[in-house]
């Protein structure tokens, strides 16, 4: 049997960096381990923008990615 136990989330900021020589957009995605699995999206979403907004590039999007531990009981 295995038991699923709720790990640590993280947070990802995806900001355009600008563009290519064909004119595509370059992104970088900056990762923000260790997020609580109890934090709101409302709380991430204002924290991914306040983050952003030291930086001189663009906001893409906030992505939020759970990590669960699977164990063999």
């Amino acid at each position: 049997m295995i038991d699923i136990n709720q790990g640590f989330s993280s947070m990802v900021l995806r900001l355009q960096t600008g563009t290519d020589g064909e004119g595509n957009a370059v992104y970088k995605d900056k990762s923000y381990p260790r997020v609580l699995p109890t934090a709101t999206a409302d709380d991430l979403y204002q924290v991914g923008e306040a983050l952003a907004s030291l930086s001189s590039w663009r906001l893409s999007f906030i992505q939020r990615v759970d990590r669960e531990d699977l164990v063999r009981i």
